[in-house]
This record gives C-alpha cells, structure tokens and sequence, in this order.
C-alpha cells in the first residue's frame, strides 16, 4: 500500500508542471528528547501522568496545507477540534510554536508576504519584503514519498536547518515563509530551543495534489498591517514589561 502511495505521489508531482494551481499538505513534529521534562510554574511539581500526557499532546503532529497557484502561495493550518484538556492544551502550545505564523501569504512576483501575528492579544497582519535566504546546496539525495529531494542547509538565528526539495516540482516556494530553493520545499529539520522546550522540529510533506479550479488565492484579510521589524519591536517591548512586572513581583514579596 505504501509503494502504491508513493508511486501516486510520483505521478502527481511529474504532472505537476502542467498545473497552475496545486496543494500540498505539511505535517509537523516536534521530537522532544527522552529526558524531557515540562517545568510547571512557580516550581510546581508535575505527575509522571500529567508529564507524559504532556509530552504526548506537545508531539502530536500538527496538518497545515500550502496552494499554489503560479508564482502565488498561502500557507495556513489545519485546526482540529478536541474535547480532550491534554490534547488541546497541546495543541495550544503547538500553534505558539508554529514560529512562521498563521495564514502566510507569498507572491514571489513582486517578492511580498503577508503574514497573520498575535501578540498581547491583538491581531496583526505584517506584510514586508520576502528577504532572501542563504542557502548552501550539496550534492546529497534522498527519496520523500517518492520525490528525489535534494538537500540544502541553512544558518538561522545561529542555528542550522536542513532542507530538502524537490527539482522537478520547481517552484520556490515551500511551508511557512521558506522559499528560494530551486525547487519545492518537501522537508525541513530545524532544532527547537524555546525556554524550557528543547528538542526539534520536522516539517514533512504529506500529500501533494493538483487543483481544479482557478479562483485566485487571496491575501489575508489586512488587521493592523505592521512589518516584521516593527513586529519584532513589540515582541522585545512586550518581554521588557513582562520581566519588569515579575521582577516588581519578587520586589514587593522581599
């Protein structure tokens, strides 16, 4: 059943050049290390239990799809709905750790994206320039369902990514706001270092299909319209006030 799948797969993505309009599905994991262990806080102790149920939530995979239609792209996620307390404070962390954001526009034309952020409960929609990125091609190869993926690394925030797309799928594009590869984006490994959250992240592709109909992708629907830098700007403001109040908290307590 696999090679039948990846054999399908394989025969969409050759078909693919002769479609203006497909979509791709992304899976993503984040693999915590064995030794894990969450850190509740004020110092609170935390069940083997509640640890593990935790851990379990914080890994489910998390589905986001990407449409492309030409030179055009909006990458948004699959919310799904549970009833289970673990599962979906999980998921809450998840989508905080989703880092590119939520509804991510791309249009490579004219090199400008629109991104979907929230910070001290407001929206914002940032649109800016899409900066290039440095990759460093190599020669290794591997297959991902199918696809020959070629691989790229990249430096990021002193941290090293490993990508792999795909040729024969050549466009630029790929999950989140990567892009610039000559090829479509099929995988991305990066480390996770987030507070007391240690570990990494994979984003894989799942499926790939074309799309019949034509209806132009739509930008995100414009909220408070910021740049990244401006955006970047209120994260430190707010982590500023944020360490000010609980250094007046520990104050008041003395």
């Amino acid at each position: 059943m696999k090679k039948l799948f990846a054999a399908t797969l394989l025969f969409f993505s050759a078909c693919i050049f002769a479609q203006d309009k497909f979509e791709v599905t992304y899976i993503t994991r984040i693999i915590l290390p064995a030794d894990f262990e969450f850190q509740a806080s004020g110092g609170r102790a935390m069940s083997k239990d509640m640890q593990d149920d935790f851990k379990k939530a914080l890994q489910e995979p998390q589905e986001s799809t990407l449409t492309v239609f030409g030179q055009q792209s909006f990458y948004k996620a699959v919310e799904k709905i549970s009833n289970d307390q673990e599962t979906s404070m999980g998921r809450s962390h998840m989508k905080f750790m989703r880092f590119g954001g939520d509804n991510i526009f791309q249009d490579l034309a004219n090199e400008i994206y629109y991104k979907d952020m929230m910070i001290s409960a407001k929206d914002y929609t940032i649109k800016d320039q899409l900066k290039p990125f440095d990759w460093k091609l190599t020669r290794e190869t591997k297959t991902i369902l199918g696809n020959e993926a070629r691989k790229a690394t990249l430096m990021q925030n002193d941290q090293e990514l490993t990508v792999w797309y795909a040729t024969k799928i050549p466009n630029k594009t790929g999950p989140e706001n990567y892009w610039g590869l000559p090829g479509l984006i099929l995988e991305i490994e990066s480390p996770l270092d987030q507070g007391w959250i240690k570990g990494k992240r994979v984003i894989t592709i799942g499926d790939i299909k074309p799309i019949t109909n034509t209806k132009p992708i739509e930008a995100p629907k414009v909220k408070t319209t910021i740049t990244e830098a401006e955006f970047e700007k209120l994260k430190e403001e707010q982590r500023l006030r944020a360490e000010q109040m609980r250094n007046q908290g520990v104050e008041t307590k003395n």
